[in-house]
């Protein structure tokens, strides 16, 4: 029952995590106020948390519940994967750190979106997309170092 019950809440924080992602997306403009940017941290910190239940709950899966450990730790997808959730992790430190930067002040202040920081939130929602691409054929088989 625990395992079902984690990956019930794997797969749910799976999908906040994108969700949050894509209002995140969809909410940058070039032009932002800085209630705008106070409401774009409200999000960044929803997607933050639930990136943290995603991990916890995948290694709670991988270390406790699911195939033995060293089922994972063979298997060159489960690398990519991991290192792919770290990689999204870090490039989501810039746009975290542009809106915790500019939350305060007047809330009428405008303030210019950096270039590259749309980029940044699209790579973040490709790079979540492909996650459970990699989770399919790991438990398919796929990857194993024999």
């Amino acid at each position: 029952m625990a395992f079902i019950i984690t990956k019930y809440i794997h797969f749910l924080s799976i999908l906040l995590l994108f969700s949050s992602g894509l209002l995140e997306y969809l909410l940058l403009k070039p032009i932002l106020s800085r209630a705008k940017i106070k409401q774009l941290m409200r999000v960044d910190i929803v997607f933050g948390f639930s990136a943290l239940v995603v991990l916890l709950s995948g290694l709670t899966m991988a270390i406790w519940l699911a195939k033995p450990l060293d089922y994972y730790l063979s298997n060159w997808i489960f690398h990519l994967k991991y290192s792919l959730f770290i990689i999204i992790g870090l490039i989501s430190a810039y746009p975290t750190l542009f809106f915790f930067r500019n939350r305060t002040g007047d809330d009428t202040n405008i303030i210019n979106l950096p270039r590259g920081l749309k980029t940044i939130v699209r790579l973040e929602l490709a790079g979540i997309l492909c996650l459970p691409l990699l989770a399919i054929l790991m438990a398919g088989g796929f990857g194993v170092i024999q």
